[in-house]
């Protein structure tokens, strides 16, 4: 897994490197060498206006005949891909992506480098498993890994690059996972910092706390950027789901009337264009002239990153949200300036921390949030409001909306993921299949010196407990014996009934896999006893967390249409 995983940090750091050599050559071909030929300003305005439709006529006709799965922001057909496919992801994605990412980003569309890289990173994962015939889980380990590589090198924040895998593309925090995703960021890293650079992704203002007084402002700060978030989320599906509803309208145009809408916002506003990664430092500038500006820029750039991805661009959300979070934190920072002077520090603090937030409240990942920031300021003093603000900002967002910037689209094909599975698909499936009926027992009455020796011949550690008619009255887990461990004199005079748990979990055989797997995830429990229908006394079987996570990783749930 070091070996494959060092292949695919090496050829993820390529692939960052190679998406910002086309961005520039096609930033270079519209803005520079076609803008060029026209002297007059009447056309020089109106061809400015056409070069994000000029952009998105060529990413709709690559998207509709080579790969419908580069449209949009990338993102979400990762997390599908684990979810549904075991982390199956065509080999020709990486390419179609890299094509139709710098098209839509070089032409002026209000997208990012991010969701690109993370899907060109992922297909790049997904191929090297492939091709080397690695199992289901290991496969969504190698595409968390390209995604979490591809996001390091492009954003030179490693870091950032690492949580985002764990906590937004596979839902996995453990040591399996984290050691190859580290490994291929380390390399890929390295590999953009020796072919683009060191510098941080954005240039920033130095973070100070005026007060300690603030800290409740940034609460509040965080109830406002939970809410934009949502706003955020909502306005582009609902631009999404309106272009899919122009049937008569083919597939490739559609990106050309969301980029001709972009053109005319950035005519006026050229600062939401997403090939200028100066745009946030420049926008901040507008600081001392124009605290309504800020306001206006942060709506628009909603706006224009919902024509761009919504109609059927390709492009990030990371770079966008930035901005918003920048733009809105400056203007949310000004006004706290004007009501309470004094104990408040300067806009730009609170456009810092403005980024984390609107991160946070999209993607509902606070960590990835958080060290994004931290990575692009290298300043710690921004950590604790940021904490404060990014955590505020996720809650109010899941509290209005269930489902991510990510995952909505997924909810709105049906697929609820959570956790990196696909809770609609398995809610349809029964337990049954996963019950043990062969299991180990504790009987009431069975002494303490005995449970002690079963707990160190088994291959478990938690058990039913039940009376002499065979009926289930508690469960025994080796956290429960603890206080009791150091106290011999009392082994003699315990028995099973004195030390189980009178109340635990139990399901029905009628129940489904996504029920149990909310169980075990909300109780961290290792065993749940399945208990009779009619009789809730009745134990027919247990089922272990264990058995169940395997079947999970290694089971080809389903496949949908690849072709």
């Amino acid at each position: 897994m070091f070996t494959l995983a060092g292949l695919v940090g090496l050829f993820a750091g390529l692939g960052a490197y190679f998406l910002n050599l086309l961005i520039h050559f096609f930033h270079h071909i519209f803005f520079e060498q076609a803008a060029s030929y026209f002297s007059s300003s009447l056309t020089h305005k109106i061809f400015l206006i056409s070069i994000p439709g000029i952009g998105g006529l060529m990413v709709g006709l690559i998207s509709h005949f080579f790969g419908k799965e580069a449209k949009g922001h990338g993102v979400p057909s990762v997390i599908e891909a684990v979810a549904n496919r075991g982390g199956f992801i065509r080999p020709r994605v990486s390419i179609v992506t890299s094509v139709t990412a710098s098209t839509t980003i070089g032409s002026g569309g209000s997208a990012g480098k991010e969701g690109p890289i993370v899907q060109i990173g992922a297909a790049i994962g997904s191929t090297i498993g492939q091709l080397f015939g690695v199992s289901s889980e290991r496969l969504k380990i190698l595409v968390g890994t390209g995604a979490a590589a591809g996001l390091g090198a492009v954003f030179n924040a490693p870091i950032t690059g690492v949580l985002f895998a764990i906590e937004v593309i596979l839902a996995d925090f453990s040591i399996s996972a984290f050691s190859p995703i580290i490994f291929a960021t380390v390399i890929s890293t390295t590999v953009s910092h020796y072919l683009i650079g060191t510098s941080p992704a954005e240039s920033t203002a130095v973070y100070y706390l005026e007060s300690f007084y603030e800290y409740p402002i940034y609460i509040v700060m965080g109830l406002a950027g939970g809410v934009v978030a949502v706003y955020f989320t909502k306005i582009l599906y609902w631009v999404e789901e309106f272009f899919d509803k122009l049937k008569n309208v083919p597939p490739y145009i559609k990106p050309v009337i969301g980029g001709l809408l972009t053109g005319v916002i950035a005519l006026y506003f050229p600062y939401i264009y997403g090939f200028d990664d100066m745009a946030v430092h420049k926008s901040l500038e507008l600081i001392p002239h124009s605290v309504l500006i800020l306001a206006v820029l942060f709506v628009l750039k909603i706006l224009a990153t919902s024509f761009s991805l919504g109609s059927g661009g390709s492009g990030g959300l990371f770079t966008p949200s930035i901005f918003i979070g920048a733009t809105f934190g400056a203007f949310f920072g000004s006004c706290a300036n004007i009501l309470f002077p004094g104990v408040t520090a300067s806009p730009t603090a609170y456009a810092l921390v403005g980024m984390g937030i609107i991160v946070a409240g999209t993607t509902h990942a606070p960590i990835t949030a958080l060290l994004l920031v931290f990575e692009i300021t290298s300043d710690y003093q921004v950590i604790l409001p940021l904490m404060l603000g990014t955590i505020i900002a996720t809650v109010t967002a899941r509290t209005i909306m269930r489902e991510s910037i990510y995952t909505k689209s997924l909810a709105l094909s049906g697929d609820y993921i959570f956790k990196g599975r696909n809770l609609t698909l398995l809610q349809s499936l029964p337990i049954t299949q996963h019950i043990q009926k062969k299991y180990e027992y504790i009987p009431k009455e069975m002494p303490f010196t005995k449970i002690l020796e079963l707990m160190k011949k088994s291959d478990h550690s938690t058990f039913p407990v039940v009376n002499k008619d065979q009926q289930i009255i508690g469960v025994i887990a080796l956290r429960d014996l603890r206080p009791y461990m150091f106290e011999n004199d009392l082994y003699p005079l315990l028995i099973a009934s004195d030390v189980m748990r009178e109340e635990f979990l139990k399901v029905t055989p009628t129940q489904s896999l996504a029920d149990v797997l909310r169980l075990f995830d909300l109780n961290d429990a290792e065993m749940i006893p399945v208990v009779s229908r009619r009789n809730s006394r009745k134990i027919v079987g247990v089922i272990f967390k264990d058995d169940l996570m395997r079947w999970y990783q290694k089971a080809p749930l389903f496949q949908k249409e690849l072709g």
